[in-house]
């Protein structure tokens, strides 16, 4: 009861203060990119906030227990290419004043890779907040008291999860999303402190003990696994969500280009030293006193363990802040995408004049309803869809990351350029796909492959395109 009265209180004062922001919605800017107007530190949590998903949250807890040490050094990859990401991408985006990832590429290189993007952009968004609407379910299961009709319990906690996020998404837009991840950042670090603030004076006083009750290979480096192992799977983190659309939207939102850079880099500056290594304790409490639990559990049965009703249920608001935080931010990039890549610019819809931006709003509003209820229905139907959450990975860095790069880190505009990266695109992501299926995607990382043909397709191509005149 004063877990679910915790959480109750929790969810109602988030929905709240998301539907609160409607009144300072006026614009379709307002809407998809709250104004420009996010100072450092909102810019700081709300980008915080929508990386530590269900994934950094209880799924790196859970490898963490299985890969011990070498969980903290490879997920720090997934922290770190927001130093980059703040320091030279970033500004470009908030400097252009663009919406979306896909109007990155058509301000830098030219109108085929901008659909090219569209497509990628749209599959990865649509996924990824079916994934998060999903984990919803997947929280409560896991980490609440079991109850009368417990699975039909779930399927309610996921239309209920759903509709609480499309609805204040829908009513105040990124303003909204912003606001309310800078709530659940602070719960969620909150969370996850307390908890290893519980644990912390059991793991000091037996830390003598605890090379004895684990295995070897838990503290080694490489976790038994091999130094390429680690290597490619570090930068498999690193480049799996890299300038995912979610993140780039952030990119565009700050004040000031100095906000920007702060704001962004700084938040990947704090998670990449602070988070593994809170995972990591937590997760070496359950290794040694629970050896023979399944991962994916190491979370739940340490909150239980806790015994604390109070902690437990801050902790379950934590990790729900964790999963609505990244499904409002990529429902907010998705309804960007269909509102200004898909309808605006590919179907030249709405015009100029205050008319035409009301009309905008409006459309940006109805697609974060229907995207929102087309991927809670997603997540109804289909719990399991980490198969298409891997696909949507390996076919974003491959066709992405290089493009951003360059166009980020140099200043050459011309024809020659425009299809090089445009061959690079297309080659890299089908190759990529090609490479899944082959035994090798198992130890070597589709993403970490697809990246790499990038790179040697895009030089091939610069050699067979570089008499095409500049345009």
């Amino acid at each position: 009861m004063i877990q679910w009265t915790i959480l109750a209180l929790y969810l109602g004062f988030i929905f709240f203060k998301g539907v609160s922001k409607a009144r300072k919605i006026h614009s379709s800017d307002d809407f998809l990119v709250a104004g420009r107007d996010v100072r450092w530190f909102l810019l700081a949590a709300t980008m915080g906030a929508t990386v530590i998903g269900g994934g950094y949250s209880i799924g790196a807890v859970g490898k963490s227990y299985e890969w011990g040490i070498l969980m903290v050094l490879v997920s720090m990859g997934g922290y770190m290419h927001f130093i980059f990401s703040g320091l030279v991408v970033a500004p470009r985006f908030r400097e252009a004043e663009l919406y979306t990832v896909a109007g990155y590429f058509g301000h830098r290189y030219d109108e085929r890779t901008r659909f090219v993007v569209l497509i990628l952009s749209l599959l990865f968004s649509v996924f990824i907040v079916a994934a998060q609407i999903a984990a919803i379910g997947s929280v409560l299961s896991t980490l609440l008291p079991s109850v009368e009709g417990g699975s039909q319990a779930i399927k309610y906690a996921i239309i209920i999860g759903g509709a609480i996020v499309i609805i204040y998404s829908t009513a105040g837009g990124l303003l909204a999303v912003i606001h309310t991840d800078v709530y659940q950042f602070v719960i969620l670090m909150a969370g996850f402190l307390l908890t290893l603030g519980f644990i912390a004076p059991d793991v000091i006083t037996s830390w003598q003990s605890v090379s004895a009750d684990v295995s070897s290979k838990f503290l080694k480096w490489d976790g038994g696994r091999g130094f390429t192992f680690l290597i490619t799977t570090f930068f498999a983190f690193l480049l799996g969500e890299t300038f995912a659309p979610g993140y780039a939207t952030r990119y565009c939102i700050g004040k000031t280009v100095r906000d920007t850079k702060i704001g962004i880099g700084g938040i990947g500056f704090f998670l990449t030293l602070v988070f593994p290594l809170i995972v990591f304790f937590i997760a070496l409490y359950a290794k040694v006193n629970f050896p023979d639990i399944e991962p994916q559990q190491a979370l739940p049965v340490v909150i239980r363990e806790l015994h604390n009703p109070i902690i437990s249920g801050i902790m379950i608001a934590a990790l729900l802040s964790a999963v609505m935080s990244s499904a409002d931010s990529a429902l907010n990039s998705a309804t960007a995408i269909f509102t200004k890549d898909l309808f605006e610019h590919q179907l030249k819809w709405g015009g100029k004049g205050e008319a035409a931006d009301k009309k905008i709003l409006k459309l940006a509003r109805n697609w974060t309803i229907i995207l929102g209820a087309s991927s809670t229905l997603i997540a109804f139907l289909w719990s399991d869809i980490i198969e298409l959450l891997l696909f949507t990975y390996h076919t974003w860095a491959p066709g992405i990351i290089l493009p951003v790069v360059l166009g980020a880190t140099t200043k050459e505009r011309s024809k020659s350029l425009n299809v090089s990266v445009f061959v690079t695109m297309i080659v890299a992501v089908a190759a990529t796909m090609v490479y899944r299926f082959t035994p090798y995607a198992a130890t070597f990382d589709p993403a970490v492959f697809g990246v790499g043909t990038s790179v040697i397709v895009f030089f091939v191509a610069r050699f067979f395109t570089r008499g095409l005149k500049s345009g």
